[in-house]
């Protein structure tokens, strides 16, 4: 069955679903997030403490990973599944997820290192982009970028990006949005 198909049976409520600021919290969330977590990811919470086992292995085994490691690297249950999520919970898909991400500071660092919410007035003064607080029908968050906004010469591209980095790193953290996703 597909996403749709699945949710016309279902459908989420098109309503107000405020921003948590505290990460990866599962408590309180409704069973029919979670059955939707079993269609699109193969979730299976009875498996999870296993997957997350050979996921931490598997990152401590792992070259790459480990020469991005530090002491503050964390390596909590909540953020670990951020990244099984992301590889439907096949561990050697999340290492991928894992690898691409720890890039990022240094691949990107003109962008990543501008991702201070509270240094991006430009961005957000001008309208360009924001993410909904209402979800849309399938459960998703909503990320509306108006490029008729936005002036290059106003907002360097930098910032821009790094704004949007901003509002996916936001989200990324809520488990609503790990299991059904941004559109």
């Amino acid at each position: 069955t597909s996403t749709r198909e699945m949710n016309n049976n279902s459908e989420f409520l098109v309503e107000q679903d405020c921003f948590s600021l505290e990460a990866d919290v599962e408590e309180g969330i409704d069973e029919k997030w979670w059955k939707l977590a079993e269609h699109l990811l193969g979730e299976q919470r009875s498996e999870r403490d296993t997957l997350l086992d050979q996921f931490k292995l598997a990152i401590e085994n792992d070259p790459e990973l480990k020469s991005h490691q530090s002491s503050d690297f964390p390596l909590d249950k909540g953020y670990l599944t951020r990244f099984l999520r992301a590889g439907r919970w096949e561990v050697a898909a999340a290492v991928e997820v894992l690898r691409s991400y720890s890039c990022l500071g240094r691949d990107y660092t003109e962008y990543v290192s501008r991702a201070i919410p509270s240094k991006l007035d430009r961005v957000w003064s001008h309208h360009i982009n924001t993410m909904t607080e209402k979800r849309d029908k399938f459960g998703r968050r909503v990320y509306i970028f108006r490029l008729g906004q936005w002036d290059p010469a106003t907002v360097p591209v930098e910032e821009f990006y790094a704004s949007a980095f901003v509002l996916l790193e936001l989200v990324a953290r809520e488990v609503k949005t790990q299991i059904a996703g941004v559109t």
